[in-house]
């Protein structure tokens, strides 16, 4: 028995889920982990195989992901949101051979071979993970994880009694960290009817839920929806919030909102698993970076991580951010402040170029989150036939006010704030926010 099943079995009677109005234990949990090693059971007499997880269960797919560990078999993970279309193309890229679902493992027709990073699985006699990128640009990059080694990292968690939201599906590394976190401290996941405000509230109401890890958009889209004056959220202890930078003025908002909450901020890679860091205050993006597993630098202003829970590679992109002596160049921007304290200030994909001069757009998002009526906004490259490309944002706004009254108002504000260059010269208004199936802003 390895200390995985030893650990899960040690939590017995403990509940382990709230899904679809059902309470389930860690002894339900491993049951389920044995039903579906049994359906798996007959890859074992060949080589380790890529394996499509198609659940629409979360507590299924994390049983899953657990069975295909044991076997020494390749997890895919597939949101069961996802198109069937993406899906094919994840299929492919994955070079998936079966897909795991509640009841079958079903032979997958037309599989390609798996790339040679598969080779490196096989020789430490671990099994794998292939977590794949968003895609808003592009082809989605497949990342092949050593399962072994990323579970690993969680092996010193101590048990606690929490109950948290599971957000983030299986697909996801943020979401795969908050449900091994929750798991293997033997506390309570609390998956919600839907991925909506109304419905995350509703839960933290009902399951009195003490863990809320969400981004930003969504704790934003909270706001919004008035949840905290009308729904008892004062079970909540802890808001963690990361995949993506967290707006001062939006954290000003989420302190004064939740007064009993501590808010704290998380960092993580999908090529390195999550990071342990520790914020300089509640009210700060500042943080260090505190986990024992993890060594960092800043080259150029991007951040550098090297830690054991590396990806082995890329299925179908570059691999140019991978040292060869196990460093991972992030394309985080950050600033240093004192006492190795960092702030993420974007991504370097993300630089605007205006006639040479560089812009980050988180500052210029942060200027105009300074104007009343701003609840969120979002600042990207349009084209421009002189300088190539020009600052260019769309508001959210609830006020009546045009395109033009938007405009005077924001060079009004940005100017002495801002270099001329950086002040956005288009403007696009929007009456809602929107993110993706990720959670984070929409484009």
């Amino acid at each position: 028995m390895s200390w995985i099943d030893r650990q899960f079995a040690a939590f017995g009677a403990q509940l382990a889920c709230h899904e679809n109005e059902r309470a389930l234990s860690y002894f339900d949990f491993v049951a389920e982990v044995d039903r579906l090693e049994g359906l798996i059971e007959p890859l074992l007499s060949g080589p380790p195989a890529v394996i499509a997880v198609q659940m629409k269960s979360t507590f299924e797919a994390l049983a899953a992901m657990f069975a295909i560990a044991r076997c020494k078999q390749i997890a895919l993970p597939l949101s069961p949101e996802m198109p069937v279309a993406e899906q094919a193309k994840l299929l492919r890229i994955a070079g998936a051979s079966f897909a795991l679902s509640t009841h079958a493992l079903s032979e997958l027709k037309g599989a390609v071979p798996t790339s040679k990073l598969m080779d490196q699985l096989i020789a430490r006699g671990h099994a794998g993970l292939i977590l794949f990128s968003s895609g808003t640009t592009g082809e989605p990059k497949g990342m092949l994880h050593d399962l072994d080694a990323l579970l690993a990292r969680y092996r010193e968690v101590r048990p606690r009694a929490d109950r948290t939201i599971q957000l983030l599906l299986a697909d996801h590394i943020g979401g795969l960290d908050s449900a091994f976190r929750t798991l293997f401290a033997g506390s309570t996941l609390v998956v919600p009817a839907a991925r909506s405000a109304e419905s995350v509230a509703k839960a933290v109401e009902q399951y009195t839920v003490n863990i809320l890890p969400a981004s930003p958009t969504f704790l934003n889209l909270m706001l919004l929806a008035q949840i905290p004056e009308r729904f008892d959220c004062s079970s909540l202890e802890v808001i963690a919030y990361g995949a993506e930078p967290m707006p001062a003025i939006l954290l000003g908002r989420l302190v004064k909102a939740f007064p009993r909450a501590s808010l704290q901020q998380k960092f993580g890679t999908s090529e390195t698993g999550a990071v342990r860091i520790k914020s300089q205050r509640e009210d700060s993006l500042f943080f260090q970076i505190a986990d024992t597993g993890v060594e960092w630098r800043v080259e150029q202003g991007e951040l550098w991580l090297k830690t054991s829970s590396r990806i082995l590679g890329y299925l179908n992109a570059d691999e140019s951010s991978l040292e060869a002596d196990g460093w991972y160049r992030t394309g985080d921007l950050v600033e240093e402040g004192e006492g190795a304290y960092l702030r993420i200030i974007g991504r370097q994909s993300q630089l605007i170029n205006v006639g040479g001069q560089k812009v980050h757009p988180a500052e210029v998002e942060q200027v105009l989150e300074e104007l009343e009526g701003v609840e969120a906004c979002t600042v990207f490259a349009s084209p421009a036939p002189v300088t190539g490309s020009m600052v260019a944002c769309q508001i959210v706004s609830s006020l009546d006010l045009d395109v033009r009254g938007w405009k005077r108002l924001i060079r009004t504000h940005c100017r002495g704030r801002l270099a001329n260059w950086k002040i956005p010269a288009a403007v696009e208004l929007s009456d809602q926010l929107t993110m993706t199936d990720r959670l984070k802003r929409g484009e």
